[in-house]
């Protein structure tokens, strides 16, 4: 029995692109088409030097061409280069014959052209299958939510900047999981503020918030212990598609605030060198010394006993999100 190929990973390919071992043939395909595009520009940097697009790159699409012609340049020999490369696009729009073509090519592809190709989606049929079994395939799926602060992340450092874990669990609560929307409000923020480290401050003034409800309002709800308005609002912001984990995030720096400004308050500090300690605007320093005053040292204990539960109810049993933040935002009015 033929053992299966070994799924090849984003970690490879970025290896092997570092290594200079570009593949002939490469087949990128899923739903997340801003993780695709990543893909083949990462490739077209890889495979083509400056200068070299004019003679050694061909972009096809597959309701505008055929198999024959997507041959035709792949076998055409790079000029004045060591290879070229030929991307075609929506390859599922092509016809039968014109896969069966690719098939047939990619069993004995040209050495010196590297050929990419994309689509959204993937059939089933036959000579898909045969395809995928003679290409380096990758699937752009979807990331969950608790992968994409890592993407974030490392989008933003590959950039050349760093963002706190805070700025970037804010930025996906307030633009969501669509890698391209994320992308682009990462380009606003380094445009407008010009700093090589992003901060929450960074996010709340390029970002903003556009939704009826936000993210800060339920905080202060929470350690204001007004459990109705916690609960409304709670409810309004997973309607707009908020992440229950992104929320819990920014539940537990919210009180990371309280207890550090608790203890700066036992050490009888000003408002100015609190803010300065804390870095928040001098303006939100009498709100957090209101909530710090609300609590004893035990129960903000118990409190990030509480979050961490919860956390990990999310993220390991079936219970709804909603359910899990619900059950927290009582459990945390009950340390009253």
């Amino acid at each position: 029995m033929k053992q299966p190929q070994p799924k090849y990973t984003l970690t490879q390919f970025y290896a092997d692109l570092k290594a200079d071992k570009i593949s002939q043939l490469y087949l990128f395909y899923g739903e997340e088409d801003f993780l695709v595009k990543q893909l083949v520009d990462a490739l077209r940097k890889a495979v083509l030097q400056p200068g070299d697009e004019d003679f050694n790159l061909d972009v096809l699409y597959g309701n505008e061409t055929d198999g024959a012609a997507i041959i035709n340049a792949a076998m055409s020999f790079p000029m004045m280069a060591e290879r070229r490369l030929v991307i075609v696009k929506d390859i599922t729009l092509l016809n039968e014959k014109s896969l069966q073509l690719l098939v047939k090519y990619a069993e004995k592809p040209s050495k010196s052209t590297c050929l990419c190709l994309t689509s959204a989606k993937l059939g089933n049929s036959a000579t898909i299958k045969k395809l995928k079994e003679l290409c380096k395939v990758i699937e752009a799926r979807r990331l969950y939510d608790n992968q994409v602060l890592g993407w974030i992340k490392s989008h933003v450092k590959d950039r050349g900047y760093s963002i706190s874990e805070e700025a970037a669990s804010l930025l996906q609560i307030n633009v969501g999981n669509s890698l391209r929307r994320l992308s682009s409000e990462i380009d606003k923020i380094e445009l407008l503020t010009g700093a090589k480290e992003i901060t929450i401050r960074d996010v709340e003034a390029v970002v903003g918030s556009t939704k009826d409800y936000n993210v800060f309002e339920f905080c202060d709800a929470v350690a204001g212990k007004h459990l109705e308005k916690s609960l409304r609002i709670l409810n309004r912001l997973l309607e707009l598609g908020e992440s229950p984990v992104g929320l819990l995030v920014m539940l537990s720096r919210h009180f990371t605030i309280i207890v550090k400004a608790k203890e700066l308050l036992s050490k009888r500090s000003s408002k100015s060198d609190i803010a300065k300690e804390l870095r928040i605007n001098q303006y939100f320093v009498d709100k957090y010394i209101q909530q710090a005053q609300k609590y004893r040292r035990d129960q903000l204990q118990g409190i990030f006993q509480l979050l961490l539960s919860a956390d990990q109810h999310l993220k390991t049993s079936y219970q709804k999100p909603k359910l899990v933040i619900e059950s927290l935002l009582f459990e945390i009015y009950s340390t009253i």
